[in-house]
């Protein structure tokens, strides 16, 4: 996360009147955060996410960071198959929620490839969760984003669902889910998109489930093209 400072003085408390900034944006770009549960990804390339965060599974190809934004690291030249789908899990270790309820927001860089050979039903998916369990990532709930299409998703016992709808994305968007209790709202730049209401109270919650993680997806097609789930700017929950 890119500090702001004041000559060679770390900024860390922003106020108006009596008032405490948590973030400030340029336009609709988050360019700082009072959370310490976020990453903007502005540091050299890297087959892995880093020290912050700790990858669940033994993909193939693993998340990392390229030119600023985290995305399944797959290197050019690769011969590629039917079977070579990726699929990449990380959750942040370095700070959780001290509660329950909050948030998760992220920019999407690019759509995402559409289904291919190597994933020819659900395309390739990016998801960033909040209340993400660190015993094996198995819970969480949060945002999915396939090819320009976004929904409200859970994880449950090692298991993806789609929960809600919530129409298109463009490249650039800022989008945010706010888990308040059961209840889930998407937003896309600051505009409801779909709610949820988990009526059978599914998501994990408690001091074993406040974590963020993310879900990232790629693939090369066999003397085709590498193909990529959306590419992210920043994370951040709060």
């Amino acid at each position: 996360m890119p500090d702001i400072k004041l000559g060679t003085t770390t900024i860390t408390d922003v106020r108006v009147g009596s008032t405490l900034i948590k973030e400030v944006r340029r336009g609709g770009t988050l360019v700082w955060v009072r959370s310490s549960i976020a990453d903007f990804f502005d540091r050299d390339d890297a087959d892995t996410m880093g020290s912050a965060w700790t990858a669940v599974g033994s993909p193939e190809y693993s998340l990392g960071v390229e030119n600023g934004y985290a995305r399944v690291r797959i290197p050019e030249g690769q011969l590629g198959g039917v079977f070579s789908l990726s699929i990449s899990r990380a959750f942040f270790n370095t700070s959780a929620l001290s509660g329950d309820d909050g948030y998760v927001e992220c920019r999407p860089m690019s759509l995402g490839s559409s289904a291919s050979i190597a994933s020819p039903i659900d395309g390739y998916r990016t998801q960033v969760f909040g209340r993400v369990s660190t015993s094996g990532f198995t819970n969480g709930v949060g945002i999915e984003m396939t090819a320009g299409h976004m929904w409200i998703c859970r994880r449950v016992s090692g298991t993806d669902a789609r929960m809600s709808d919530g129409g298109t994305f463009q490249a650039g968007d800022q989008l945010r889910l706010t888990f308040t209790g059961n209840v889930h709202t998407l937003t896309r730049n600051g505009r409801v998109a779909t709610t949820w209401t988990d009526s059978s109270n599914t998501v994990g919650t408690g001091s074993g489930n406040r974590r963020l993680g993310i879900r990232g997806d790629g693939a090369k097609d066999l003397l085709g093209p590498r193909r990529f789930s959306p590419a992210l700017d920043y994370v951040v929950m709060g």
